[in-house]
Parts: structure tokens; sequence; C-alpha cells
């Protein structure tokens, strides 16, 4: 199918001459719902995992989300502009008309009432580069306040009709602990006057026990699957799913349950960064490390072997230690988009095969060919 006529306004405006099947957010979860499957969103925190992303989407038929939070804007080397620009222009040159994805602006946090206005410009940028689906983070925040600034944010993104993402309780907060955890009556309650407000999200993220990026020690994937239930039949009266975040460290088997319970969104992040990093993971994704915190890097993955001890001793003498390690996506930049094509090649390949086998685990292998049903 030619997805041109189906782009939103604001892609067609801003790629007038591309036939790039780049549309909303929304037919893509809705049509993982009425299949029984799941979307990936895939955070780029550099250019090196795009290409072996497109290919397997493209070889399977798996919709895709590209996505980019506000924080990762601060420590990569992308704008909303220059983000978007990398992810059409590879779909581009691969020849892709047929395999839509979206673009999704994720986790727009605000802690702060005040901060409202600035968020807000920040997301008529990304409306403006092309971005089709957006993530409101108001979860910082106690519930009411929460609510408020949602329902403003989200109201643009709503007049745009592009997918919206709202969360309650703060992902990975209180880590090991049930503490933070979203209530399935406070779910009920929040989407229930957004909807009163008028606003009418198609996802809800929640803190269930994921955590963002990589587990340290002892720590271990506590994603409750029971309690996820539970909010999402909460919720179902407004035609809400759930979106998991903080899927890096998951087993597939896990993740191959999770259309069980509601979710149609799962996010995946720092395990594209391993990749590109080239550190060893276990069998779950979860990057190997030393109990200082340090990575183990596979000689025949990633980036060459002199640029991963650059990073690792930038790290060292700036303390960016541990997770912090990510904020090198900046640093180094030049120097990924520089890389000799061996290296590129051997990451395409990586991710490449990763992501088939999260695609087979989400079912949405060939879910492209169902989306049309949406506009129909």
């Amino acid at each position: 199918m030619n997805f041109t006529d189906l782009r939103p306004e604001n892609v067609r405006a801003r790629f007038k001459d591309s036939d790039i099947p780049l549309i909303s957010g929304t037919p893509l979860v809705k049509t993982a719902k009425k299949h029984n499957a799941m979307i990936m969103a895939a955070n780029i925190r550099c250019r090196l995992p795009i290409e072996g992303l497109a290919r397997a989407s493209m070889a399977t038929g798996a919709p895709l989300m590209y996505e980019i939070a506000k924080s990762e804007l601060g420590y990569t080397d992308f704008t909303p502009k220059t983000f978007v620009d990398a992810i059409m222009e590879v779909n581009e040159r691969l020849g892709n008309k047929e395999v839509p994805f979206a673009i999704h602006a994720d986790h727009l946090g605000v802690k702060s009432l005040d901060e409202v206005s600035k968020v807000s410009d920040l997301i008529h940028e990304q409306l403006e580069a092309g971005f089709s689906s957006f993530a409101v983070d108001a979860s910082h925040m106690p519930n009411e306040d929460n609510l408020k600034a949602t329902i403003q944010l989200g109201r643009i993104i709503q007049d745009h009709n592009l997918c919206l993402e709202v969360e309650l309780g703060e992902i990975g907060a209180k880590m090991g602990t049930s503490e933070g955890f979203t209530n399935p009556e406070e779910a009920r309650w929040f989407i229930e006057e957004l909807n009163r407000a008028g606003i009418h999200p198609h996802l809800l993220a929640i803190n269930n026990g994921s955590i963002h990026g990589t587990y340290f020690g002892d720590a271990k994937e506590g994603i409750q699957l029971d309690l996820t239930r539970r909010i999402y039949e909460a919720i179902q009266e407004w035609d809400v799913d759930i979106a998991q975040h903080g899927i890096t460290g998951t087993s597939l088997d896990k993740i191959r349950e999770f259309i069980r319970y509601g979710i149609r969104k799962g996010n995946v992040g720092t395990f594209w960064q391993n990749i590109a990093f080239g550190t060893a993971m276990d069998f779950q994704g979860n990057a190997v490390t030393l109990p200082d915190k340090t990575y183990v890097k596979r000689p025949y993955r990633g980036i060459p072997d002199e640029l991963w001890e650059q990073i690792v001793q930038w790290s060292k003498e700036t303390g960016n230690i541990g997770g912090n390690i990510k904020k090198a996506n900046k640093v180094f930049a030049d120097q990924f988009n520089g890389l000799d094509e061996r290296y590129k090649q051997r990451i395409t390949v990586h991710t490449f095969e990763e992501a088939i086998r999260l695609f087979e685990a989400t079912n949405s292998i060939q879910l492209s060919d169902k989306v049309p049903e949406y506009f129909q």
C-alpha cells in the first residue's frame, strides 16, 4: 500500500517530495491491539544502529517506532530536526516505501508546572521536524499537577491528531521495592480525568518494576505483569493500552508474554547502545559489568577496541561511569559517524539479528500488511 496520503499533516509539510511511510503512531498501536501484537520502540542515541533496525523492519514487515527522549537530546548529537533527518535518510536510501514507522518523542519530562511552557516549545519544534508520536511525562510531580501538565501538553498533540502517550508512576522509582508503583485505581482516575478534559491518550506508561538502562550488581529485572494486567483492565473503558519502558535486560520469553497483559508498545534503548559499543551482554541483553560498574568489551563486536578504550578513559576522567557512559554518545559522535565501513557493517548486522528476534517476540512480523485496515 502507498502510505503517502496517510502521513500526518506535519510530516507532509516537512517532506513534500518524499513517499517514505512515516505515519502517526496511532494506527501502529491500534493495529497491534487488533492483531495481538506489540510495537517495538527503539531509542536511538547514535546513528550506528539505525540501518540495522530499518533493514530488519523492512525484511520482516514489522512496523517500528524510532524514538528519542528529551533527556537523550541532551547527551547525543541530535536535535529534533537532525534526528528525523537521520531516520528518513536511511529509509530513503534503503527504498522503504511499504513498511510504516513512527518517530516518537519519548519522555517529554515535566518536573514542575513552571516547565510546561518550555516543553510546549520543544513539542512545537518536534512537530515542525516531523515527529509523529509523543509521550508527555509529568510523572515526577504529584498526580494533580501531572494531570494539569498532561492536559495542557496533550492538547497540542491531540490537535495535530497524533499518537499520545501519558505517564503515571515514575519509571524506575524506588527500585527494588513496590513504592512508587502505579496504582490501578489511580490509573483509572488519571485516564478518566484526562478524558473528562477532552484529552484521549492512546497509551499509558507505568511504573511496574522496570528501570531504564543497565541492571548493575545484584539488581534483576522485576516487571510485575499481574499488576500490569490490573492497570490495563482499569483503563479499558477508554481504550487505552500500556507502554512498557525499560525492556533492556528482559528475556525474550517474558517479552512474548507482554501482549497478554495489554502492553502494545515496548521501549528498547540501552540494548542498541550495548550493540553499538560492543559490550558483552548476558542472554537477556543486559550488559555484563564488573563490581566497579565498568563494562566488558567484546573485540569482535561494535566499535573498534581503540575507540572503546578512549571512551573508558574519558568516563574515568569525567566521572561518567556506570549508566552515565551513555553521555559518550555526544562526546564521541564524530568518531562514531566516521568509523570505517567494516565496523559500521558489523554493528548493522548485529542490530539486524537482534531486532528480528524482538519482532518475533512481539508478534509484529508482517503486521505492516494489517495497518491499512485502520484507515478503512
